[in-house]
């Protein structure tokens, strides 16, 4: 039975059809635009995805299905035991506080400097032109140091991490590692990252990326370089990072004081470190200053006797830093730093340098 007759006689489409075919049109359209631009962009080198390696389906669970899956333990879900600082005291502990240690000289290490959404997933086309988008799974990597994950992401999906628009700031915060990453050696990468829509359940929401990638230290090159790992969906993360030989391990401790009851408790706050002579800049912490009153702790990856620079920013008052430090990489020992802000709060830093093993 036909709905409705037009002048010429045929049948009238449904308004949802319309709707329907006007959406997708639009995805086609937003599909076609983005993959010039990804065609054409430079610096970005597609990662070494491991088949046979999903979530979604067990196969990453199951030994198996690659060489790789037994060598890091894909089917143990624990997080590393190993924790930062181990090593923060000199073995030759009868030579002088000032007396270089003759047994740790660092060793090759990988740093992460960002997480990048760099396309959404089909179907998601919407979200990305309008409202906030929320992102919640898991990245962790796997090292041959202890092949468990030692989580880089990690959020629930009661606590998405919100990227409010993703033109302008399309980077996803990162909340690890919990020590440094190991990389004498190939490194794993795994990750099962989803969009949430929707508030009840899941069954709305978009899958991201899924499975596992390679890293391999012959492939590095001098200073950051960044990888684009491609979902299933036609989604793209860019994870941008640099092999650092001879490095330490930076236990970065960052804590405000005196700043209860004060305005500028709730002021926006990044804090972003550079490593050596590397431009890109690692995407430490973005919150509120409040968020710092309780100890927040992050580990870098800075080259011995290079400098590790920090520097925190409030948006809101500009593009400039309200202040910056500095701290020479060392093999063990800690450095202080404290600033004193216009309120009389205080940030405090205190970095503990440590070698892996």
């Amino acid at each position: 039975m036909e709905i409705g007759s037009g002048c010429d006689g045929g049948a009238t489409e449904h308004p949802r059809k319309r709707k329907k075919a006007a959406a997708e049109e639009e995805e086609a359209v937003y599909d076609h635009e983005e993959e010039e631009v990804y065609e054409h962009e430079e610096g970005v080198i597609p990662a070494e995805l491991v088949e046979g390696s999903k979530h979604g389906n067990g196969s990453i669970f199951r030994p198996d299905e690659h060489p790789l899956h037994s060598l890091y333990h894909l089917h143990d879900t624990r997080e590393t035991r190993l924790g930062p600082m181990r090593l923060s005291e000199p073995i030759d502990i009868c030579l002088p506080r000032w007396t270089a240690c003759r047994q740790h000289k660092g060793c090759a290490m990988m740093q992460i400097f960002s997480l990048k959404l760099s396309k959404l997933p089909r179907g998601a086309a919407a979200a990305g032109h309008g409202g906030p988008i929320q992102l919640y799974g898991f990245m962790a990597v796997r090292d041959l140091l202890n092949p468990l994950r030692n989580y880089v992401f990690n959020r629930t999906r009661e606590d998405p991490f919100v990227i409010q628009d993703l033109r302008s700031d399309p980077f996803i915060n990162l909340s690890g590692p919990k020590r440094g990453i190991y990389l004498q050696c190939r490194v794993l990468v795994e990750y099962d990252m989803k969009i949430k829509r929707g508030e009840d359940t899941g069954d709305d929401d978009l899958p991201l990326i899924d499975g596992a990638a390679t890293f391999c230290e012959l492939t590095f090159i001098h200073g950051a370089i960044t990888n684009r790992i491609k979902g299933d969906c036609g989604a793209r993360v860019d994870i941008a990072q640099a092999l650092l030989h001879e490095a330490v391990e930076a236990t970065v401790q960052v804590w405000v004081t005196d700043s209860g009851g004060n305005a500028s408790s709730g002021l926006d706050l990044s804090i972003t470190g550079f490593v050596g002579r590397i431009p890109q800049e690692i995407k430490i912490f973005r919150g509120t200053i409040g968020d710092l009153c309780d100890v927040k702790r992050f580990v870098v990856a800075v080259r011995l006797n290079s400098v590790l620079f920090l520097h925190f920013k409030v948006p809101a008052l500009g593009a400039d830093p309200i202040c910056k430090f500095a701290a020479n990489a060392v093999a063990h020992g800690c450095t202080y730093r404290c600033h004193e802000l216009d309120d009389s709060s205080t940030i405090e830093v205190k970095v503990t340098w440590s070698n892996l093993y």
